[in-house]
């Protein structure tokens, strides 16, 4: 696979890559409506980037600035980022994608002169927990959330969410080394698909 992680600006290629989570195994309803609001706020808040192949978005990241406030975590830090979504488009799974894009929020985190990052995830049944561990996420200990999401058959379910960090003070050259070999182990470069 060739391509690039940049900046998603595009409402279509956002929802296209979004819509993974209306499939297995979190199979959530969204309106085209709720798609553009968070399209919107992700916009507003933060940062979106796309994994582009061949330049057709398969992948995208989304970062927010800050803690969100209806999420029960607490930092010393100020300058917070938080991991609010990661997705692949199906075909594009178990490639490494997944990899790299949480790798790219780690490095564009730091970059921007953020201290930490944090996200929130399902320990069973999501695809991003491990790869956080790979990465160098630990869990916050005692931290735990119950979501409620409507499901595409209509039923409503509660998820029991725990929450993953990374101190980017505490990166330095050879962690982001090794985080980038394990992301892309063909190339150096990291930011290549």
């Amino acid at each position: 696979m060739n391509g690039q992680i940049k900046e998603l600006t595009n409402l279509d290629d956002f929802k296209k890559v979004y819509k993974v989570f209306s499939g297995p195994p979190y199979n959530e309803k969204y309106t085209e409506e709720e798609l553009e609001e968070i399209f919107r706020e992700y916009k507003e808040k933060g940062y979106i980037y796309g994994a582009y192949n061949n330049e057709e978005c398969v992948g995208m990241l989304a970062l927010e600035r800050g803690a969100k406030t209806d999420q029960p975590v607490e930092f010393q830090e100020e300058n917070i980022m938080y991991l609010a979504d990661v997705a692949v488009l199906n075909d594009y799974r178990r490639k490494g994608l997944g990899n790299q894009l949480m790798l790219y929020g780690v490095m564009q985190s730091k970059a921007l002169g953020y201290e930490k990052l944090y996200m929130r995830t399902l320990e069973r049944g999501s695809m991003s927990y491990s790869i956080a561990l790979k990465i160098g996420f630990k869990q916050i200990p005692n931290v735990f959330q119950s979501v409620k999401k409507e499901r595409v058959n209509g039923q409503v379910e509660t998820m029991q969410n725990i929450f993953l960090e990374i101190d980017l003070n505490s990166l330095n050259r050879d962690n982001l080394k090794q985080g980038i070999k394990m992301a892309n182990p063909s190339t150096d470069k990291g930011r290549e698909i």
